[in-house]
């Protein structure tokens, strides 16, 4: 082992000094005291400008005391060491008072210096709270040890100037050396009284009952040692078997003992020798044997048996490499068998965290399920329910149509039953649709053809007749017709008094009583081919029948309609028909003279909906067999970062920010290094990890994390590998944790448990995950937390060359490319198992330790004295004449300790 100090002005240059005061007290010629304080002359002269003459004399004057003085400004103690309500503190550490003003201590004493020893005027008294007692203002003293510790002759030592090239400040040390785990009371005291003698002499029985207090405070002291005593007790040690843990196999005949390996092994290979083989062949026969017998139940039926491991990623794990040794080698059964109990233990701690990492992924689960279950019972009552005709749907689906978007400003119903439309807003509402169902009187009794409010609209979606012309100021024609039973004076058949035709007849009188409706216009042809015949062909009848559907066809509706068609030839009505030129003129004649008198008729702005269009525009939108229905793109508005697709169930891959060896720390430590518990007090030991293990164990684990989720109905992939870490080492340039293995689903069939393939590696990184581990116990690291353990690599010109990379600075940095050719090399994990038990990993192979010194670094820590040498024991400053000696004895310099590699291997190496 080497040992090193550091001086702690290693990097500021410190000076100390054994006193400062006023050059006042170069005055004083006579250490003789009055009223308790130095008298001084100061010389005067007196010149006479005139003369020349002169005259010399002295003032006497004295100097403040102790006595004089009644407290210290608060701003005067800089700070306390250790300070108020300080614990653990430190017990082979002195107590000392740093002063803002470089004189302080000096400053009152009614003292002479005598070269560079002058006794200060304060002094820190350290006792226990058995022993002293602050009672307001004053100190009570109930120990004689108190003062004991504190002789007064000797008080020149423990008071000295700081200078540390920037300031100085004072400093006053107490030399009591303190016990472990105690309660302490400390306080600034004058050190003479009001005669300017000290104020207390334990040699001669003098001892005061009490003292002024000008400052006090509490402190408790920690478990014995510190970093050097601790640090300087640590030695490589051997324990046999550790890192192993005894396996018993025992099935029928075969009873073997075995060995399994924890997390952390001992640098050791792993034994394989016939009891391995023993229980490996057994173990394969009984799998084999639980195969065959389910092989021959007629059923089908599985035997319970042991879990085939792997089986969520391989078919047929057996059949790989890696998959068949985790089956069929008890020690890696074991060890999967481990991470399965884990998760078990654990399972609500990881349900949780994979939670915690979906989000509303299982929400979106559950609205796509609810999505798929509407859809499929919308698509089912489509094919059923959905009516044929147009109108019939266009009525169905009116109120839908009240809240579908048409246009920027209107409804698909308001497009239907526009300002231009026959059919009405009314006609489509819940009043209405409750009057006209099938099972109402009105409906039931309505005139023959009228069966339902389907029908209804077909039957309203016509235009009205337009309205009747008339001069203005009088009566309508049509009046006067009506009441001497004529024709309406605006239908131009009126001037026609001939009749119509046999055929046009015959047809007219089959046509009488039918209801117009679709089937009627194909039978209208009858009565057009008629008129036909004896006149000329037309069609203008079936726009009018058009204005009448839903009715029944009268014959006066049938012989008007036949009129207009016959007029609309060309054919011209007459009485007793006078020549053709003036049968002409008449009627031009007659129509101009009607004309003028009526004036022009309205425009006609109705136009009956095009229900073909609308039913197929409609139905379109919300049919519920489309690939973007208005449900699906509702829901799909409702999940981001999830795309529904076919509707089938989400499985979201989980990746956890998990480091699964706590598991094992919290619930069975002893799998992370098997027989810890036999590591000596202050020892260290060189060990290295386990990939076999961690792949085992991350099986087993996920395997039973999969199981639950599938079981708690969350959306994970189930082929997917949750926890891909053990350690979580952690990229410090990304900032987070990395996995350490990839995807048991991408490993190589060939490969085997714990190979390289199996590994995330860092860059350059070709030894994979069996790293170097350093195993620690001792109390330092509980004590000091923020101890630097980092590993150097040895030089090859011998001890100077080692002496000079050992006692720099270390640098960390490092690049893939540079890998190989790093100096210093710093841990990449590090854990607990205990408060005393505690472990580093490097990423380096454990082959190559002897190439390496293991070095520990006292964490930085403020300015401190320590009364005794960290490894001999040995009191320092006991020979110091002055303070600025006694100073420079006792700082206390920061410690480094290197460990031989090449030993801890040795060590490490033996069974």
């Amino acid at each position: 082992m080497w040992r090193w100090r550091c001086d702690p002005w290693e990097v500021v240059r410190v000076q100390f000094l054994s006193w400062q005061r006023s050059s006042v007290y170069g005055l004083v010629s006579s250490g003789d005291l009055v009223d308790g304080r130095l008298k001084g002359e100061l010389p005067l002269t007196l010149r006479d400008d005139i003369s020349g003459e002169t005259a010399t004399s002295s003032v006497g004057f004295h100097l403040m005391g102790p006595h004089d003085v009644g407290g210290l400004a608060q701003r005067a103690v800089l700070r306390t060491v250790p300070g108020d309500l300080a614990r653990d503190v430190e017990a082979t550490k002195l107590v000392h008072v740093d002063f803002a003003d470089p004189d302080m201590p000096w400053r009152y004493t009614p003292r002479r210096a005598s070269g560079d020893q002058l006794p200060p005027w304060l002094a820190v008294l350290v006792g226990t709270a058995d022993e002293v007692r602050v009672d307001g203002p004053l100190l009570r003293v109930g120990s004689r040890e108190v003062f004991d510790a504190y002789p007064p002759v000797q008080a020149h030592r423990w008071a000295h100037v700081h200078d540390d090239g920037v300031r100085r400040l004072s400093r006053l040390i107490s030399p009591r050396e303190l016990k472990p785990d105690t309660a302490y009371v400390a306080a600034l005291v004058p050190a003479y009284n009001e005669k300017g003698e000290f104020a207390w002499d334990a040699e001669q029985g003098r001892v005061p009952a009490a003292l002024p207090a000008f400052r006090s405070w509490r402190f408790w002291t920690g478990p014995a040692g510190d970093f050097e005593t601790l640090a300087f007790a640590i030695v490589p040690a051997q324990v046999p078997g550790l890192g192993r843990a005894p396996l018993a196999y025992r099935r029928g005949p075969v009873v073997v003992e075995l060995e399994v390996r924890g997390a952390i092994t001992s640098l050791g290979g792993t034994p394989d020798g016939p009891d391995e083989a023993s229980a490996q062949a057994d173990l394969t026969a009984y799998q084999l044997a639980v195969a065959g017998l389910a092989a021959t139940d007629p059923l089908g039926r599985k035997v319970v048996g042991p879990p085939r491991y792997g089986r969520t990623w391989a078919a047929d794990p057996e059949a790989t490499t890696w998959g068949a040794a985790l089956n069929g080698d008890p020690r890696l059964r074991g060890t999967a068998g481990l991470g399965t109990w884990m998760g078990i233990e654990a399972q609500q701690e990881l349900l949780d965290a994979a939670l915690e990492q979906l989000g509303g992924v299982r929400l979106a689960a559950h609205l796509i399920e609810g999505l798929a279950c509407g859809l499929m019972a919308a698509q089912s009552l489509w094919r059923r329910k959905l009516p044929a005709e147009p109108a019939r749907q266009v009525h169905l689906l009116a109120p839908l149509m009240r809240r579908m978007r048409a246009t920027t400003s209107s409804t698909a119903l308001s497009a239907v039953t526009g300002p231009d439309s026959p059919l009405d807003a009314a006609l489509f509402s819940s009043a209405a649709r409750r009057a006209l169902r099938r099972s109402t009187a009105w409906v039931r009794h309505s005139a023959a053809g009228v069966v339902g409010r389907d029908d209804l609209v077909a039957a309203a979606n016509r235009c009205p007749r337009p309205a009747r012309r008339v001069v203005e100021g009088l009566p309508h024609a049509d009046g006067l017709s009506e009441a001497l039973g004529l024709m309406p004076a605006e239908d131009p058949t009126m001037l026609d008094l001939r009749p119509l035709g046999p055929r046009t007849e015959q047809a007219i009188a089959n046509l009488t009583g039918r209801f117009i409706d679709d089937g009627f216009f194909r039978d209208v042809w009858e009565l057009t081919e008629a008129i036909a015949a004896e006149y000329e062909p037309c069609e203008l009848h079936i726009i009018l029948l058009r204005d009448h559907q839903g009715e029944v066809a009268t014959r006066e509706l049938l012989v008007a309609a036949a009129r207009r068609c016959v007029l609309a030839t060309g054919w011209e009505p007459h009485f007793s028909p006078p020549p053709v030129e003036d049968q002409e003129v008449s009627i031009g004649r007659l129509r101009e003279t009607l004309a003028g008198l009526l004036g022009a008729p309205p425009p006609d702005r109705c136009r009956p909906a095009d229900l073909d269009h609308f039913a197929a525009v409609v139905t379109a939108a919300v049919d519920p067999h489309g690939p973007n229905t208005p449900a699906w793109r509702r829901i799909q508005s409702r999940i981001g970062g999830l795309t529904i697709g076919d509707l089938r169930p989400p499985e979201v891959p989980v990746g956890l920010d998990f480091p699964t060896w706590t598991l094992l720390r919290d619930r069975a430590r002893e799998w992370i290094l098997p027989g810890v518990e036999r590591m000596p007090c202050d020892s260290v030991v060189a060990l290295r990890t386990n990939p076999a293990f961690i792949d085992a164990y991350l099986a087993g684990l996920n395997e039973q994390l999969l199981a639950e989720l599938h079981w708690r109905n969350v959306p994970a992939d189930r082929t997917g590998t949750p926890l891909l870490m053990f350690w979580g080492h952690v990229d410090f340039e990304a900032g987070q944790r990395v996995a350490e293995i990839r995807p048991i689903a991408d490993w190589d069939g060939k490969s085997i448990i714990g190979g390289l393939q199996h590994q995330v590696l860092h860059p350059g990184d070709t030894t994979g995950k069996e790293d170097l581990v350093i195993a620690f116990r001792s109390d330092l690291f509980w004590r000091y937390p923020a101890t630097q353990v980092y590993l150097v690599k040895a030089q090859p010109g011998g001890t100077a060359a080692d002496d000079a990379v050992l006692t720099a600075t270390p640098d960390f940095k490092m690049s893939a490319a540079d890998r190989d050719k790093r100096v210093y090399i710093g841990p990449t994990f590090q854990g607990a198992l205990g408060r005393d038990i505690v472990f580093f990993a490097f990423d380096i192979a454990p082959a190559e330790l002897s190439k390496y010194w293991l070095v520990l670094d006292e964490p930085p820590s403020e300015l401190r004295f320590r009364a005794r040498d960290g490894q001999t024991g040995q009191l320092l400053g006991a020979s110091a004449a002055h303070s600025a000696a006694y100073a420079l004895a006792t700082i206390d310099r920061r410690t480094r300790v290197a460990i031989s590699g090449p030993h801890l291997e040795q060590l490490g190496l033996r069974p």
